[in-house]
């Protein structure tokens, strides 16, 4: 079993530059399999703190999450990675994802997610391959483009999603899936069938497709804290979701009538009255929260209903705990507790 951390933005909002090297060595250090950095505009860059992380760190996989086709053209992504694999020799990994943070200050439409992530994936990996791509999609457009430099190998991309449709078509390319938000066996299966669907219909075993289960998380001796600090983090997926509700249908959930209304205005400041209003069973469903052993036997239902392999642990701070404590917590104490019950 491969498990990775990460830290979504709201937990990071603070930490300074040269506080990420410390926290990357930690992460190493206590025997994590991937550090993944959060590309939440405008927080301090991605590939500037994988770079730092870089630096510092010998073994760990470094990942992005997520690099998407509407902010930033896909040729200078696959720019960004092959400069950041190159320093890191080759420990880096990417994940497309359709993004949002940011649009509106930018003026930058969404459209055509699913569409938009297949065209950006082909010309990322035609261009980390080594290839001049010339490409004429629906969203993105290349001509003669090439990276003036190589690298030794491609790094791993992944499409990061819980839309119906995206996790659907991603089972027709990727080499990897990850599949966020869903925190239950049902909701993690009905991931994987849509991409199972989408393999079949290319020919495709989903067995050839390496899947990556990733949920915000929070750890804590105290359930109750645990819960609490993960509320805003399930307003921050009600809010950038907006207005699907496919995933949460799925789930046999509802969003109240009340709590949409706030929603449906999309201004950041309300996400803390939204965040109050979360239930438990929305904490439950699209969340992993609870103490060390509450976490670990999540993880280890999961793996027993689905045979997933890797997990990926977006850490977020319950009240007065601090991010060092955190990913302590899981990794003494979470992940101890599931190879045991695996093994």
């Amino acid at each position: 079993m491969r498990f990775h951390l990460g830290f979504p933005a709201p937990s990071i909002t603070d930490l300074k530059m040269p506080d990420n090297a410390a926290l990357a060595r930690l992460a190493e250090a206590r025997g994590f399999d991937g550090l993944w950095h959060s590309n939440q505009r405008f927080f301090r860059e991605m590939f500037v703190r994988m770079a730092s992380s870089a630096m510092v760190t010998e073994r760990i996989l470094l990942g992005g999450a997520v690099a998407d086709p509407f902010a930033v053209h896909p040729v200078i992504t696959a720019q960004s990675l092959a400069t950041v694999d190159e320093l890191a020799g080759g420990r880096t990994t990417l994940a497309l994802g359709a993004g949002g943070s940011g649009f509106k200050m930018m003026g930058i439409e969404r459209r055509r997610s699913a569409q938009a992530l297949r065209e950006a994936y082909t010309v990322i990996t035609g261009l980390l391959e080594g290839h001049e791509v010339t490409f004429d999609g629906e969203i993105v457009q290349a001509y003669k483009a090439r990276l003036a430099f190589e690298i030794d190998a491609p790094p791993p991309l992944w499409i990061a999603t819980r839309g119906d449709i995206t996790l659907e078509t991603s089972g027709e390319y990727a080499e990897g899936v990850i599949i966020a938000t869903y925190a239950t066996p049902g909701g993690i299966q009905a991931a994987l069938s849509m991409v199972a669907k989408g393999a079949e219909r290319a020919g495709r075993s989903i067995d050839s497709i390496r899947v990556l289960s990733r949920v915000d998380t929070c750890v804590h001796r105290d359930q109750q804290a645990a819960y609490d600090g993960l509320r805003e983090m399930i307003a921050n997926v009600l809010f950038s979701s907006y207005p699907d509700r496919k995933f949460v249908q799925r789930m046999g959930l509802e969003v109240t009538e009340e709590l949409e209304r706030l929603i449906a205005r999309q201004e950041v400041e309300l996400k803390p009255q939204v965040a109050e209003m979360i239930p438990d069973e929305f904490v439950n469903t699209f969340g992993w929260a609870g103490t060390p052993e509450m976490v670990a036997n999540r993880i280890v239902e999961i793996h027993s209903a689905t045979g997933i392999e890797e997990y990926g642990f977006w850490a977020v701070m319950a009240k007065g705990q601090t991010r060092e404590e955190s990913l302590k917590l899981i990794a003494d104490e979470v992940l101890p507790r599931i190879r045991s019950a695996i093994e």
